[in-house]
């Protein structure tokens, strides 16, 4: 009589260490981009965000037990996380050399220069009201007159009330010039107005001719309202345009009394 003996047949399952290696390669690719100012911020840092998710769900295959790279995985989520830093602070940093640059140009162009003797003969240059703040790096005009602000050449018009389809609004009409060699971005959410309270408020919208956004070519010109609510205050108001994505911390600024 012949027995057969039955043995329990133990399969061995391949770990998914997949989500894991994707997350390192991920994370070296875009620490390595990091170094690039700029260029980082469209590389290192859409690569670093996918190496964090594919290093998450790795950690979460580990922890199942189905894969077995936990360090691998780690290492991939700390340098996808690592890419990310390097490449705002290197973008940053090089924003604030070259803005750094430009205002000292424009400092050392812009020095008063003394003439002859005495009252009589100081230099023809219009004194500007300052207002409450007022930054060191403003570059500060009355309105209507024409100020170079990160390399375009803008003029702001006073603030004047319109009725608007949206309301009753206070408008400037803005001309952008570009006389640099490379094109330029402009958009209407670059302006806001302080008002005489000291209340700053973003652009708002209009029916009218409003500034939109947009690039200007090299020698090209845009030109536009921007608009605000008019809550009927009378006093100071301060038109100001800053970059929105500028590491440049100028600002142009345009006095308006009403």
């Amino acid at each position: 009589m012949t027995y057969y003996q039955r043995y329990p047949v133990q399969l061995q399952l391949q770990p998914k260490n997949g989500f894991g290696v994707t997350a390192l390669v991920l994370g070296i690719i875009a620490l390595l981009m990091g170094f690039i100012p700029f260029v980082s911020l469209f590389t290192s840092i859409p690569l670093g965000l996918l190496g964090i998710i594919f290093g998450i769900l790795g950690l979460v295959r580990v922890s199942k037990r189905v894969a077995t790279n936990k360090v691998m995985t780690i290492f991939g989520l700390i340098a996808s996380a690592l890419a990310i830093l390097l490449a705002l602070t290197s973008s940053i940093a090089t924003g604030a050399f070259i803005g750094s640059l430009g205002s000292g140009d424009s400092t050392t162009t812009s020095a008063p220069v003394a003439y002859g003797d005495g009252a009589e003969l100081q230099q023809e240059e219009k004194e500007l009201d300052t207002f409450p703040g007022q930054t060191e790096d403003d570059v500060v005009g009355n309105a209507g007159e024409e100020l170079s602000i990160r390399g375009v050449k803008i003029t702001a018009s006073e603030i004047t009330p319109k009725n608007d389809t949206f309301g009753n609004l206070l408008c400037s009409k803005v001309v952008l010039k570009n006389d640099g060699e490379s094109e330029v971005s402009y958009n209407a959410f670059d302006w806001k107005l302080q008002y005489p309270s000291g209340d700053i408020k973003d652009h708002s919208i209009s029916g009218g001719d409003s500034l939109n956004s947009g690039e200007i070519a090299p020698g090209g010109t845009a030109e536009g309202n921007v608009c605000f609510e008019d809550n009927g205050e009378d006093g100071q108001y301060i038109l100001i345009s800053e970059g929105l994505f500028s590491f440049s911390s100028e600002r142009g600024a345009w006095i308006t009394d009403r």
